[in-house]
Formats: structure tokens, C-alpha cells, sequence
């Protein structure tokens, strides 16, 4: 994959990696500190001698990675890599690899130490998810987790936000992730995403052309919608009733999955976040009246604390939530 070319020299167009000149790069105008973060995606990078690859394993955007790199140099003030036809350490970068190998395998030790206090080298961590968080984070953060605690035994299960509410209450899972806010006082949450809810359509339905809707038309549109007690349905019950729109409702469905592919057929209507609806296969029109702004985020029993494998999954969730939300 072509991703760079040397202007200055003429040089062939690089394979497979960032490309910005065999100099110290030029300084990027804001200052970031070193966190260890840095330190890692600089040995992931040294290991697999590729930016694109590197960036895939640590499930971060090429372009992330990119700058994480050029923040280090920065911070060491000089470069690290020789991003020529060939991606390959200058000697400052040979030197501190030497150095923060060395230093992340004692962090390493030290933390195989202390998680062993906290039985985090054994056990077993329960989940629960609805579809907004199925495509990327939990993904992410699964394998990030499985890659930091091998020998925690992980159960992740999707469903509704009801579902997740109801099983934090049973003890069914120790985090959940779903929208807000949950109905019982005794989940405490917090908020990871907010985003906008918009009339979503197939490209093959009347109103597929429409960049807009009067609440008329929406009244006599055919809709398919979660089943009642959702987070999300409730939510769209009390635009519904605030706005004084009587919704043609043909189907309810608790499962996100199905009601997307439902909307897909062209067959009715749904109403959904737009980070749910942002496939291809979707048309978003915009809510008539006041628009209606949904949160989602992390949800855990009050009464109980975190676990220290939850309290670590939690950790990961955050971390990779700026990412993949």
C-alpha cells in the first residue's frame, strides 16, 4: 500500500509505511508528555518494522501511531526511525530500544507481581454489551484484555440494555456496557459516548432521497422499534409524547441485529444512534421537532466493588473508547 513518497529526493513510493523524511522531523506545534503508551506503540513498531501492522495489532489508527511516534521524537529530540524504502532504527532509536525494552520487561515484572496480590492471574470476568459497542470496543478490548491477563477467563454476552441492566442486578456479569441512564438507583454508570438519534431508512425506501420529515409524515410512517423497557425505546417514547407525534409502530423487536436488517429491506423505518446507523446500507433523516441525544456508558452495581479483573477491564474500556466510539 503506497502511503508516502520522498519529494525531496525522488525517491520510489514506501511500502507499508508513514512516510516523513530520513531528518528530524519538523516540530508539530503542541507538546504532549511521554506516557508508556508511547513507549509501546515505539516496540510494537521496532518489532513488526511497519507502521501499518504495528497499528493494526494494537488495534489504533495508522495515523495514531504515526503521531505517538513523532511525540517521542519530540520528547527525545531526535529521530527515531529512518522512514526510507526501508523502515529501520536510527541509532538514537537503537539506543532507546535497548533502554525501554529493558524498562517495560521490569514494569512488566512489577505488575505480574502486584496482580498476583489482586488475583488477577487467575479467575473468571463476566460482560455484557448491547450492539453499539459490538463493532469495535469490545473487540478491542477483549483482545487487549486476553493479551494482558491470559489466565482470566472471559464471558462476554450481548443483548439489550434492559438485558445488561437486568443481569448486573442478578449478578449475572460484573460491568456492563449499554445506554443511559439505567432505570434502577441501584446501577451507577458512567458516561463513555453521547450522539444524536435520527429516522433511519434503506436506500431503497420512498423517503430515501428526503433530508427531512414533518411530524406528520412521521406519525404515518411505518416504524420497527425496540421492545418496550429498552433504554433506548424509552427514550423515543418520551420524544414521541413531547412532541405529540401518535407513531405508527408494525413491529418491536429487542434484538438490534434483526431490527437493523428489518430497516434494511426497505420494509419500514427505524430510529437509532447514528453511530448504530452508519453503515452504507442506511439513510438518516433527521428528527422532527427537538432532536433526541442519547448517552451510553459503563454500568456496575453500587453496592458491590469492582473486582480487581474488573477494575482492569474498565481500565482497557476507557483507554480504547476514544478510539473505537
Amino acid at each position: 500500500m503506497q502511503e508516502g513518497l520522498d519529494g525531496r529526493k525522488g525517491r520510489p513510493p514506501l511500502q507499508g509505511i508513514a512516510f516523513f523524511d530520513c531528518y528530524r522531523p519538523a516540530h508539530l506545534g503542541f507538546h504532549k508528555p511521554m506516557e508508556l503508551r508511547h513507549i509501546r506503540y515505539f516496540l510494537r513498531a521496532v518489532e513488526l518494522m511497519h507502521f501499518t501492522r504495528a497499528a493494526e495489532s494494537l488495534y489504533v489508527s495508522q495515523p495514531s501511531l504515526s503521531i505517538h511516534i513523532r511525540q517521542l521524537e519530540e520528547e527525545f529530540g531526535a529521530p527515531l526511525f529512518e522512514r526510507c524504502r526501508q523502515l529501520r532504527l536510527t541509532e538514537a532509536g537503537q539506543l532507546l530500544f535497548a533502554h525501554a525494552r529493558a524498562a517495560v520487561l521490569e514494569l512488566e515484572r512489577a505488575k505480574e507481581q502486584i496482580a498476583d496480590l489482586q488475583g488477577l492471574l487467575r479467575g473468571t470476568l463476566s460482560i455484557g454489551f448491547t450492539h453499539l459497542f459490538s463493532k469495535k470496543l469490545v473487540p478491542a478490548v477483549l483482545a487487549a484484555y486476553h493479551e494482558a491477563h491470559p489466565n482470566i477467563s472471559l464471558i462476554a454476552e450481548m443483548g439489550s440494555s434492559r438485558e445488561v441492566e437486568h443481569d448486573i442486578l442478578t449478578g449475572s456479569i460484573d460491568v456492563g456496557l449499554a445506554y443511559l441512564p439505567p432505570e434502577s438507583n441501584e446501577i451507577e454508570y458512567e458516561i463513555l459516548t453521547s450522539d444524536k438519534v435520527f429516522l433511519a431508512v434503506s436506500h431503497r425506501h420512498p423517503f430515501a432521497k428526503k433530508t427531512e420529515i414533518s411530524k406528520a409524515e412521521l406519525s404515518k410512517l411505518p416504524l420497527v422499534l425496540q421492545s418496550i423497557g429498552n433504554t433506548m425505546r424509552r427514550l423515543v417514547d418520551l420524544y414521541f409524547a413531547k412532541e405529540n407525534i401518535s407513531p405508527n409502530i408494525v413491529l418491536q423487536l429487542s434484538d438490534m441485529p434483526m431490527l437493523l436488517s428489518m430497516v434494511k429491506s426497505g420494509k419500514a423505518a427505524g430510529i437509532a444512534s447514528s453511530k448504530v446507523i452508519e453503515d452504507a446500507l442506511f439513510h438518516r433523516i433527521p428528527l422532527p421537532g427537538t432532536p433526541i441525544v442519547w448517552t451510553a456508558g459503563i454500568l456496575k452495581l453500587r453496592s458491590v466493588p469492582l473486582s480487581a479483573a474488573a477494575t482492569e477491564f474498565v481500565k482497557l474500556v476507557k483507554l480504547h473508547s476514544q478510539e473505537a466510539l
